[in-house]
């Protein structure tokens, strides 16, 4: 669960640390006064694209940093281990960073490791769930609502879902294999006869090994400079056999060892330098004996020269024909002959292709069938429970029915899904999106993220105004559906409904300031006391004292028994 947020220059915020609790978290504000701010800001430590603007003006640097408890979140430590980002030293926390500067650039840190959004969005699935406005529109979807339904089948159904995926894209793969076959047998005699051309012209040039090429290259370029190798040589020759005037390595090494010899009788401490003294005269000798062979070699042959530039010639143009280099050329030619294999026998490579193709389907419908029977079972569990649920949202008669409906099969299955819902009795099920109010739709999608908190391991959900379209006794059974869901999870929520926002354990209010009308100020802070009753009026529109008390009633629980 997210436990501490710090924001600095973002937007229209100078400084705001924000100390989250376990449970219900609200969030409440005049409208426009910068509640989204603190969403998108959340979404930003999530892996969100930065944007222009992020940084207040007349500042050089944003920044957004959380800290996240990671007590019995197995699946995101995981993750952090796989991308080299876990804190070692207390795996239990995650800090993440994100800065952002007014030049546009911007730089991501996990537990003080400089990475990437990418890496923050792999991490963000494991962490939490924003549930906004416009995310009730998406719920309208079909592969929306299928997908709500996978989440329901725990792990077992995931991975289920998953092989049916890769078995899929594998049987998509083997018909396009099988098409280009057909297609090529289709062009018959003539594309033989051009594989077998390219092939001869290949089995011609005779490669012995895929590094012929760069060998030549090597050599050839040895003759280009023997000159200079065997100056080099005589040299380095010269300085350990010595010249008239002047001792070599060798003889140097052969008077150190022995006068070494002499004094280490009346030193034993001298006999490691005696050992590696000896060593050094073998070694020195042996290197002069090596140079000297060396250099018999290094004689410039021209007939041999006249042979690696005409090979290397050979081989060059037939790279450049085929784009490629002397090992692109050996590939070329194992290609070639595998092709020229299957022309030449194909009813086997056909037969073998088809009856891959065949097993790959047969497996494909067999798991295609497995997952319609698991989601169909899944689908009356989801239907029953969200059902229930939806009672004690204000909807008694309610029932939502999750309809599976065949399709051709696809990566998904065999089936689309639609979420079914009637409001009252006697009325017939209908789509959700034809049948479902704003406000009726977001009490469906409370309900959903009620019953699918229970399903899966997420720690932290986010609701941005899911009280759309609703008031009175109804707003007083979300309060209670959010209350109960924040039991199971951390609730961060954004509201303007007093009923929801007397609920939570911790109480956020964002203010807006405008200074002379020329400048803009942002802040969030957490109320208690006399500050949350003042903040609860003004949200039932009575700002009095009468308000007030009203408002501290609410807060107390004495007006709901009055």
């Amino acid at each position: 669960m997210i436990k501490e947020l710090h924001l600095e220059n973002v937007l229209f915020i100078k400084e705001s640390h924000l100390e989250f609790r376990p449970g219900l978290n609200v969030i409440t504000g005049e409208t426009g006064a910068g509640k989204s701010i603190l969403l998108e800001s959340i979404k930003l430590l999530l892996g969100k694209k930065g944007r222009s603007g992020l940084v207040l003006p007349g500042r050089e640097q944003a920044r957004v940093q959380a800290e996240i408890d990671l007590h019995g979140q197995e699946g995101v430590k995981l993750a952090l281990q796989e991308l080299g980002l876990l804190n070692e030293d207390d795996p239990e926390r995650l800090i993440i960073v994100r800065t952002f500067r007014a030049t546009g650039s911007d730089k991501v840190m996990v537990n003080g490791s400089l990475t990437t959004t990418s890496a923050l969005k792999q991490i963000g699935v494991y962490l939490m769930e924003i549930h906004g406005q416009n995310e009730h529109q998406t719920l309208l979807e079909n592969r929306v609502q299928r997908r709500l339904l996978d989440r329901t089948g725990g792990t077992a159904h995931l991975k289920k879902l998953e092989e049916l995926s890769d078995l899929y894209k594998r049987s998509r793969e083997a018909c396009r294999h099988l098409q280009e076959m057909e297609a090529k047998l289709s062009r018959g005699t003539s594309r033989l006869e051009e594989l077998q051309i390219l092939l001869k012209e290949l089995e011609t040039l005779a490669l012995t090994s895929p590094d012929e090429e760069m060998n030549l290259r090597e050599e050839a370029n040895r003759f280009m400079h023997v000159e200079t190798i065997a100056s080099g040589v005589a040299e380095a020759k010269q300085a350990f056999s010595g010249e008239e005037n002047r001792q070599g390595i060798s003889q140097l090494a052969r008077i150190a060892r022995d006068q070494i010899s002499n004094a280490v009788e009346h030193d034993p401490g001298l006999k490691p330098f005696l050992e590696r003294l000896k060593s050094l005269t073998i070694e020195s000798g042996d290197l002069e004996q090596e140079l000297e062979r060396f250099s018999e070699h290094l004689v410039y042959d021209p007939v041999r020269m006249a042979l690696l530039q005409d090979r290397l010639g050979t081989i060059g143009r037939l790279c450049r024909r085929h784009s490629c280099d002397g090992a692109g050329l050996f590939a070329l030619s194992d290609a070639l002959k595998r092709e020229i294999g299957e022309l030449t026998a194909p009813d086997n490579t056909l037969a073998r292709i088809r009856n891959e193709l065949l097993e790959l389907e047969k497996y494909l419908k067999k798991v295609a069938g497995l997952v319609s029977e698991r989601r169909s079972r899944l689908a009356e569990t989801l239907g029953r429970q969200v059902t229930k649920e939806l009672t004690t949202l204000g909807f008694p008669y309610a029932r939502l029915l999750v309809a599976l409906q065949p399709c051709e099969l696809g990566p998904e299955g065999t089936e689309t899904v639609e979420i079914q819902v009637a409001f009252n009795p006697g009325a017939p099920a209908g789509a959700l999106r034809k049948i479902a109010s704003g406000g009726e739709l977001s009490r469906v999608a409370l309900a959903l993220k009620k019953v699918l908190a229970r399903n899966d391991d997420l720690p932290t959900l986010i609701f941005d105004e899911v009280d759309t379209g609703i008031g009175g006794t109804t707003a007083e059974k979300v309060a209670r559906c959010l209350k109960d869901l924040s039991a199971e999870k951390q609730v961060l929520l954004v509201t303007h409904l007093h009923q929801i926002a007397k609920e939570g354990e911790a109480h956020f209010v964002v203010g807006k300031t405008v200074f002379k009308g020329k400048e803009t100020r942002i802040d969030i802070a957490e109320v208690s006391g006399t500050a949350r009753e003042e903040e609860i009026a003004r949200m039932l529109g009575d700002v009095s004292k009468k308000g007030q008390a009203f408002a501290r009633s609410l807060l107390r629980g004495e007006a709901e028994k009055t």
